[in-house]
Order: C-alpha cells, then sequence, then structure tokens
C-alpha cells in the first residue's frame, strides 16, 4: 500500500501540479492528512522545489471561534493573509490542496451566519490571490487523501484498516494510478475530454438545456433548466495550463467539462442529485427556481439554513460556472456517495452558484474584470457547486444559428 501511495503523491507532482525545478509549493491539509503530507513534501524536494510551504487547518479550532468568538471578531481578518497571498503570487507558488474530513462533523450545529460572516472577512484580505487562482496564474490541484472518518462513514461494515485501503483503492482507480502508465492513461483521458470540448466549440453552443422527466413532488419534471452563456463561450476540458503555458490538472481525478454561464441568462427550475456541503453544512435534496439568471425561489429537505446564507453574499444567486460529466465516469460507476466535492462533482453533470472562471470565456484570461463583466461573467465571493445530473437527465445544446443540438441522452455524452 505504502509503495501505491508514493506512486500517487508522485503523480500529483508530476502532473497535478507539474511542479517546476526551483519553484515553491504551498499544500493545503488537515492535520489528519500529515503522513501523506510528509511523503508528498519529500517527493517535491527530490523535484527541485525551492521550498514547500505546509498550511495546517483543524476544524475543531474553527469550531471553537464559530462558537465562543464575540460577533466582532467574526468580521477580523489579520492583515498578514494578505501579505502571505502576495508573496505566494509573486513567487508563483504551485498549490496543492488535500480534500477528505478528519471531522466531517465538526461544525453540526454552528449558525451558518456565523461562518459567513468570518468567511468573507478572510476573502477581503485574499481575494486578489482567489481570482488569480482562478485564472490559472499558477498550477493548481485539489487531490484526496483518506481519513479514518470519512472511509468508515463510506464502508460502515468494515474495520477502520479495511475501510481506509478500500478508500485508497477507489482514489487509485479514478485517478487512473492502476494503469500500466498513469501519466500516459491521463494524456488520453484528457484528449477524449478535448475532443468533446472541441465539438461544443465547433456547434457554437450558446446555451445547454437540462431536462430530468422523472417527476418531483409537485408531479411536474425535477429539473427543466435552460442556463445561456456568454458571447464568447469557451469550453474547458481536464488539463489547464499557466501564462507561461505550464500544464497542471486543477483536479485529480476530474471528468467534467465546464463553461462560464451568463449572469442573466439562466432561467428554469433544478433539483439537486447527490447531497453537497455549503457552509461546511450538508444539504440534501434542494430545489431552485431562476428568472433571469438570479435564484428567485428555492429550499431543501436538509440544510436549508445554510443554503439560506450562501445566498445572502452578494452574487450568490447567480451561476458561475456550468459542467458536463457522463454517468459512465468511473466514480459515479463506483456506486458511492463520496460525501466530498471533488469527488461528487465529477460524478455528474453540475452548477455553481458565485463566481466563475475566466478561462470559460475566449481570452477570458487577459481580460479585466470590467471586460468580463461586460460578457456577463458573474462575480462573488463564494463558488459553491451543486450536483444535478441524473442517469435520466437529457441536456441539449442551443446553437448560435437556434439550432437544437443533442449533447447527452440518459446521462451520456452523444456528441464528440
Amino acid at each position: 500500500m505504502q509503495d501505491q501511495i508514493t506512486r500517487y503523491a508522485r503523480l500529483l507532482i508530476q502532473i497535478g501540479v507539474n511542479l517546476q525545478p526551483g519553484q515553491p509549493l504551498k499544500i493545503n491539509a488537515e492535520l489528519g492528512h500529515r503522513d501523506f503530507v510528509r511523503t508528498v513534501t519529500a517527493l517535491a524536494y527530490q523535484a527541485g522545489a525551492l521550498f514547500v510551504d505546509v498550511m495546517w487547518n483543524d476544524p475543531l479550532v474553527a469550531r471553537a471561534r464559530f462558537e465562543h468568538s464575540a460577533d466582532a471578531g467574526l468580521d477580523y481578518a489579520p492583515e498578514y493573509f494578505t501579505a502571505r497571498a502576495r508573496e505566494s503570487l509573486d513567487r508563483r507558488y504551485a498549490v496543492l490542496s488535500l480534500t477528505g474530513e478528519e471531522y466531517p462533523d465538526a461544525f453540526d450545529g454552528i449558525d451558518p451566519a456565523r461562518m459567513r460572516r468570518s468567511r468573507l472577512a478572510s476573502y477581503a484580505r485574499v481575494s486578489f490571490y482567489s481570482e488569480a487562482l482562478m485564472a490559472d496564474a499558477v498550477q493548481w490541484c485539489v487531490a484526496a487523501v483518506p481519513t479514518v472518518p470519512w472511509a468508515t462513514r463510506l464502508f460502515p461494515g468494515l474495520s477502520e484498516a479495511e475501510a481506509v485501503a478500500r478508500l485508497w483503492g477507489h482514489i487509485f482507480a479514478t485517478t487512473r494510478l492502476n494503469e500500466p502508465d498513469p501519466i500516459a492513461a491521463w494524456r488520453a483521458h484528457d484528449q477524449r475530454l478535448g475532443n468533446i470540448a472541441r465539438a461544443l466549440e465547433r456547434a457554437d453552443i450558446r446555451a445547454l438545456h437540462f431536462v430530468d422527466p422523472t417527476p418531483g413532488p409537485d408531479g411536474n419534471p425535477s429539473t427543466d433548466l435552460t442556463v445561456g452563456l456568454t458571447d464568447r463561450p469557451a469550453w474547458v476540458a481536464a488539463a489547464s495550463h499557466t501564462p507561461e503555458g505550464t500544464r497542471f490538472l486543477p483536479n485529480m481525478p476530474t471528468e467534467e467539462i465546464f463553461s462560464t454561464p451568463h449572469r442573466d441568462r439562466v432561467n428554469g427550475h433544478v433539483r439537486t442529485s447527490k447531497p453537497v456541503r455549503i457552509m461546511e453544512q450538508e444539504v440534501r435534496d434542494a430545489w431552485m427556481r431562476f428568472a433571469d439568471g438570479v435564484v428567485v425561489d428555492f429550499g431543501a429537505a436538509h440544510g436549508e439554513a445554510a443554503l439560506r446564507q450562501m445566498f445572502e453574499i452578494e452574487g450568490a444567486r447567480s451561476l458561475g460556472e456550468v459542467a458536463l460529466v457522463d454517468v459512465d465516469s468511473p466514480i459515479n460507476r463506483s456506486g458511492l456517495i463520496f460525501g466530498d466535492t471533488l469527488f461528487d462533482e465529477n460524478a455528474a453533470c453540475h452548477i455553481a452558484f458565485g463566481k466563475a472562471y475566466p478561462l470559460g470565456i475566449q481570452g477570458g484570461k487577459t481580460m479585466d474584470a470590467e471586460a468580463l463583466k461586460a460578457l456577463g461573467m458573474n462575480d462573488a465571493k463564494n463558488h459553491d457547486d451543486v450536483m444535478i445530473g441524473t442517469e435520466t437527465m437529457s441536456v441539449t445544446g442551443i446553437s448560435a444559428a437556434g439550432q437544437r443540438i443533442p449533447v447527452m441522452v440518459n446521462g451520456k455524452f452523444v456528441l464528440g
């Protein structure tokens, strides 16, 4: 197992962040990831890293703040947040962010409004850095590391060691580590997704119509949503690249092809297909109704308060991403709901509320904020994904000329 874990860590360094000799690396991790962090740090230095900076996160420390801090304290974020982010950007630190919660219930019972205040205060200090990462100014990669609580929640009938080993097995499979040549397998996968992205571009798709005829509680189709894109849509597949041309994989695993919606061109209703974490709270069976790009009504069977707090953020009621994922993805075929957005968003078509990616617009990486806004790109202090895809959903593309082109049928790509 350790040999496989080392191979996985090497894969993240080599093609995840594609660390360059002499480049520094930042790792975002929980304390429960410490053994893996030690492994990946050693490999980063062996690959020529200038410096490895590990940013440890402890959810229980964060809970103590949300639970006990005076209200005024929630609106405070230290100035050094800005200095640290500025140096990371100026020195071109690559970024590896590890998911896999050691304390998945750490924020149960916490008022989401208090969490929102803290989140906005921190974002105000580092918004420039978040925007730079979303524009691929440096390489970044999100990847998963098992923890005992995560593994035993997925496999409750197994011992802790067996559950962790089983979860590692799924991570190895979905990141193609079990292939004879994982790097070649990732290149082939990137090409397959790229072929579909290019087919969408050739068809000049300007809107996507999602329909799931499965009846919802009111008897109507659970999803009937039209997502209009900007007038200069770009379709992004697995790999991305920095302005210097360094290729990297922002997500491992990844199965999506995405673009940037126009903030005023979304209409209809949609229902989530998998649980999602919003404001660190689980949200299940949520629904939203859009009119002219804005959520005008919503609800959820569980976690509605967290959803409400998210929608209190300016710009969060409009979309920042629309993504297509085939139900035949290895993540979806596993039959698991991982409870981790990295995996679950790559098991199903999804939309994201809040801030949009400039790379979903042709030439967007080099445009300033005003030019992107003029093209309809949404701006907000959040970016929260929710899954909507199912095996009964079909997606039709609407071209600039008004032609309706089948893109997915029963959750599977038919275009490209």
